[in-house]
């Protein structure tokens, strides 16, 4: 590499190419087959910005993330939030980005023209106008109910899907902690769009050598073995 540029140089041309990577996430998508898949699982998780008690200071992403709070880690954050959208094996085919502020259920408007079938989601995504702007698109959304609410479907369906529901659990586990996508480093939505862009990408491109191999797609520890 005879014209390698400076480190500085190199990030922000790398940084440049975040539509490409987010075309070749959607090529390797094709090729796994997971773009016409039945059934779809959908998250979020926070992406900190900066420690709660520095956010009023701070002037990083200043008028774009936001003041939220993640009911699975029990915790109140500043930044913005990552809305995933997996299909059934856990093969990433759909996300966005919103301040940490935005329900969850408003933004996975952003997602569902791709999908049909069924789409299983947590108790954040309870409401019955977005059930049935659901229904609208061809798209069958379960999740489990509140204790206050009545359940007349049988109780081995709502077992099977809380249990297929927690592999997009997994999916963000590997996303946060092989891939640290739920950390910022970044001052602007630029880059933190390419460096989004990069770990799906990484993921997926796991997954895929792994479906080569004969292997589960998201059991990544078997794919590093084998190397």
């Amino acid at each position: 590499f005879p014209d390698i540029p400076s480190r500085s140089t190199f990030v922000k041309q790398a940084a440049n190419l975040w539509a490409v990577k987010q075309k070749l996430q959607q090529r390797l998508v094709q090729l796994m087959h997971a773009d016409n898949a039945d059934i779809h699982l959908i998250d979020g998780f926070p992406i900190d910005v900066a420690v709660r008690t520095r956010a009023p200071r701070s002037k990083v992403f200043k008028g774009e993330a936001g003041y939220g709070y993640c009911a699975s880690k029990n915790k109140h954050f500043y930044g913005f939030q990552g809305h995933l959208l997996v299909e059934a094996r856990g093969i990433p085919v759909g996300f966005t980005l919103t301040a940490a502020n935005i329900d969850e259920r408003d933004a996975a408007y952003d997602m569902m023209d791709i999908i049909a079938g069924l789409l299983l989601g947590d108790k954040g995504y309870i409401r019955p106008e977005f059930k049935e702007d659901c229904r609208g698109l061809g798209i069958d959304l379960q999740t489990p109910l509140r204790k206050n609410m009545k359940d007349d479907r049988p109780k081995s369906f709502v077992k099977l899907i809380m249990r297929v529901r927690r592999r997009i659990e997994t999916v963000i586990g590997q996303l946060a902690e092989q891939f640290e996508i739920e950390r910022c480093r970044c001052r602007d939505r630029w880059h933190m769009t390419s460096r989004i862009a990069r770990k799906l990408l990484a993921h997926n491109m796991g997954s895929y050598l792994n479906i080569s191999a004969g292997k589960a797609p998201i059991q990544f520890e078997s794919l590093i073995a084998a190397a």
